[in-house]
């Protein structure tokens, strides 16, 4: 009986990710001066982390995370490709994960999946850019700061065209699990206890339109550049599916949709030596989930 608990016990903690997301590490060079409690044995950061041109900065960030957790997962935002090409910033990331000082913790979730070692769980990651709807092209392109500062071309057409390449990955993925009991395949790729995969999916572009923002921003005219509809009724991702965690639109929220818990974690930009003043030196907000939470942690 003692034994059966304690392997229940620890089965439960290697299901435990901490989420964080656009901590924006680039406002005031904070790579080194944020800090934060390691809550679980596995990190996960959807994205924005900072700028990957910022490669000493953000490669000693993650540094100091892969000396404190088992496994640090890293999903690209779009942030992370501010003065790069995708293929530059792409090319950096693959660096990092390659490092002999941070491999094999660090795992780059560009289109890849990390099944955890010591439990079921499974984690399919991908930036997921959104899909912008076709009459708001023109103002997308001309209002949102990515087709600025991503260099070499970088247009609503090619963002697009990367949310159908992810959309489809996470898709032949998640198909894959459901037929094969989810045993196969994966970094990190020990099937803990067997049996079927407890799936998280974790992407920086949200899953859903509604309940992902600022309500004073849903349905607003760049609402797509921000959120591509994945998860109505029947699209397939549940019972699959348990989490989906996002990021990008510096909203908080704990919800269901589709039968899939969608959370977001997000901190969004803090202009030091005030950490009480973001996104333009106004007051923090409280969000659908109570705010930003360092510590905060999901079970798959």
């Amino acid at each position: 009986m003692r034994s059966s608990l304690l392997r229940l016990l620890r089965r439960s903690w290697y299901s435990r990710v901490q989420i964080l997301s656009d901590l924006h590490l680039e406002v005031g060079q904070q790579y080194a001066a944020f800090t934060f409690p390691a809550t679980a044995p596995y990190l996960l950061l959807a994205g924005d982390v900072g700028r990957l041109v910022d490669y000493d900065g953000y490669r000693a960030f993650l540094a100091a995370q892969t000396a404190r957790y088992e496994a640090v997962l890293l999903v690209l935002g779009n942030h992370e490709f501010y003065g790069l090409s995708r293929a530059a910033g792409l090319d950096a990331a693959r660096r990092l994960a390659a490092d002999p000082a941070l491999a094999p913790r660090l795992v780059l979730l560009h289109r890849a999946r990390w099944n955890s070692p010591r439990s079921r769980l499974t984690v399919l990651g991908c930036t997921l850019w959104s899909d912008v709807a076709a009459d708001r092209a023109a103002l997308v392109q001309a209002r949102v700061a990515d087709f600025r500062k991503v260099t070499g071309g970088w247009t609503v057409a090619a963002h697009c065209a990367a949310h159908r390449e992810d959309a489809a990955w996470l898709r032949a993925q998640v198909a894959s699990l459901d037929g094969d009991g989810g045993d196969g395949g994966g970094s990190g790729s020990g099937s803990g206890s067997g049996g079927q995969r407890r799936v998280l999916v974790a992407t920086h572009h949200a899953p859903c339109l509604q309940g992902t923002s600022l309500p004073e921003h849903e349905g607003g005219p760049l609402a797509s550049a921000f959120a591509t509809e994945m998860l109505v009724d029947g699209a397939g991702w549940a019972p699959v599916v348990r989490t989906w965690v996002f990021g990008h639109t510096h909203y908080s929220v704990d919800m269901v949709r589709g039968g899939v818990r969608v959370v977001a974690n997000q901190r969004g930009y803090v202009f030091p030596p005030n950490p009480d003043a973001v996104e333009g030196h106004r007051p923090k907000r409280t969000t659908a989930s109570g705010g930003f939470d360092p510590a905060k942690t999901v079970v798959a």
